[in-house]
């Protein structure tokens, strides 16, 4: 909850109008003009504790929250009411918790029970911000467990990515080397059936020299000339055999 003035008990006099016209502009959730009515009384009266402290309600439901921050922060400066002390340093509280600054939220809150310990708020949201400090640095170790978890299962799998990688590098290093001797093999077979086709065509024109075959052809028929002329040596021979008379 965020604490809002709506009378402007201190701004008497000079600007007090744009104040009440501011108020009922931030009444009916028109921030931008509320906000703009607010900086035209701080034209007239620029030390208005008050004045700083709705700007800073107006810049605070826009969201920005570092310029209510400063806004807050010159109203408990400028201002020795306690009361208005303790609205601007609760507000002051909710201000720094939106900007993540939670110790220096906690230190806003406590000044803000200091000069009101009845604040219920105030101390509700005490215990709010501590509870949640807490329970963040009781995650935290847990976010930085998962966090390397994480990253080493991310190490994992990218190492295992690379010995994929590079076994299938090298499979296919492989084929491609197995494919290289196959085509080199088919080459060296061409190679000497050609060579063997090449030396028998060769044999085929050679003169005088004879195959297997006719050779054995020759030496048969060599044979039979020779048993011919054998025959015929013996007829011969027979026919000039010498008769001894018998004297």
């Amino acid at each position: 909850m965020l604490l809002f003035i709506q009378t402007d008990l201190f701004a008497q006099g000079a600007g007090r109008g744009k104040v009440l016209e501011g108020n009922r502009a931030y009444a009916e959730e028109q921030y931008d003009e509320a906000n703009d009515k607010y900086r035209d009384a701080q034209v007239d009266n620029p030390e208005s504790p008050i004045i700083h402290f709705n700007i800073g309600d107006a810049l605070y439901q826009k969201r920005n929250y570092e310029e209510a921050l400063k806004s807050y922060q010159n109203a408990v400066q400028k201002t020795n009411d306690p009361k208005l002390q303790a609205q601007s340093y609760y507000n002051l509280g909710n201000t720094l918790f939106r900007l993540d600054k939670w110790q220096e939220s906690i230190a806003a809150y406590q000044q803000a029970l200091k000069l009101n310990p009845a604040d219920e708020d105030a101390k509700f949201n005490l215990e709010y911000v501590r509870r949640k400090i807490k329970e963040n640095a009781q995650k935290q170790p847990q976010d930085q467990q998962q966090q390397q978890q994480q990253n080493q299962q991310q190490n994992q799998q990218q190492n295992s990515q690379g010995q994929n990688e590079g076994k299938e590098q090298q499979e296919q290093q492989q084929d491609q080397q197995q494919q290289g001797d196959q085509s080199k093999d088919q080459q060296e077979q061409q190679e000497q059936q050609q060579q063997e086709e090449q030396q028998a065509a060769q044999q085929q024109l050679k003169p005088g020299e004879l195959s297997k075959e006719d050779a054995e052809r020759l030496l048969e028929a060599l044979q039979n000339q020779e048993k011919e002329a054998q025959k015929k040596r013996q007829a011969q021979m027979r026919g000039r055999v010498r008769v001894e008379k018998d004297w």
